[in-house]
């Protein structure tokens, strides 16, 4: 299948690799570990003298979603790749459970640590996906759209690209993971991964993420708007140059 053919590009070109700390499963990030009054050692001062205990699992905590934090704000970003679609295309069209179904999956990149030189079925997965949002979304598939081929090649690429961008595990994306996984977020104000506006930081971090994907994304749909009326029977042909 041509759907994941982008992450197999690692093979032709040197490219960095996350580093996982040592004894803390890829589902997993390390925070800060304290008792319940929010001190790491007896008798350290500390600004809040209280906390959830985090000690039991000397810190190690389970990974918090980044794209169903603001449920909201990553299903809004939908509305850029449909404008300019003709025929009544809109992302407000979309089913409660397809909006879910769209956050949890963008999610399991990270919490299942998707490695991006073998993300192939996974960037399947997501074709898959934006095929039944388009469907939802402008009433034809992308086959009906006649860009079935080009969205395997151009929009797999980019899903890989997005793959990447997660798998490689950068600074600020750990930042926001840890915080937003940290029970005691709001008083870890002197660990090194505290945010002061966490929601604006996730934000950030899902728009950079998602960015180039649904640019393709729309432009595929554009361009096939542009041209003709969508066939109900299934591909047409399209001219690009």
């Amino acid at each position: 299948s041509s759907a994941g053919r982008g992450c197999m590009r690692a093979a032709a070109m040197p490219s960095p690799h996350p580093r996982y700390e040592e004894g803390v499963p890829k589902d997993c990030c390390r925070v800060r570990c304290c008792n319940e009054e929010g001190q790491e050692f007896p008798g350290q001062r500390v600004p809040f003298p209280y906390a959830i205990s985090t000690a039991r699992s000397k810190g190690i905590v389970k990974r918090k979603p980044v794209f169903a934090h603001d449920k909201e704000f990553t299903y809004g970003l939908l509305a850029s790749v449909f404008e300019g679609v003709a025929g009544g295309a809109d992302h407000e069209r979309l089913s409660e459970c397809t909006q879910r179904l769209w956050c949890k999956t963008l999610d399991r990149c990270d919490r299942e640590a998707i490695d991006y030189n073998d993300c192939e079925a996974y960037v399947s997965e997501l074709l898959g996906l934006c095929d039944a949002i388009t469907l939802e979304c402008t009433g034809f598939s992308f086959d009906q759209w006649g860009i079935g081929y080009e969205v395997s090649i151009e929009l797999g690429r980019a899903w890989a690209h997005f793959v990447r961008l997660v798998w490689i595990r950068d600074l600020g994306w750990e930042d926001v993971v840890r915080c937003i996984s940290d029970p005691n977020a709001e008083l870890s104000v002197e660990a090194e991964y505290y945010i002061s506006d966490p929601s604006a930081a996730v934000r950030h971090e899902v728009l950079s993420k998602l960015l180039v994907p649904l640019q393709v994304w729309g432009f595929l749909l554009r361009a096939a708007s542009a041209q003709q009326a969508p066939q109900r029977g299934g591909r047409r042909a399209m001219d690009y140059v």
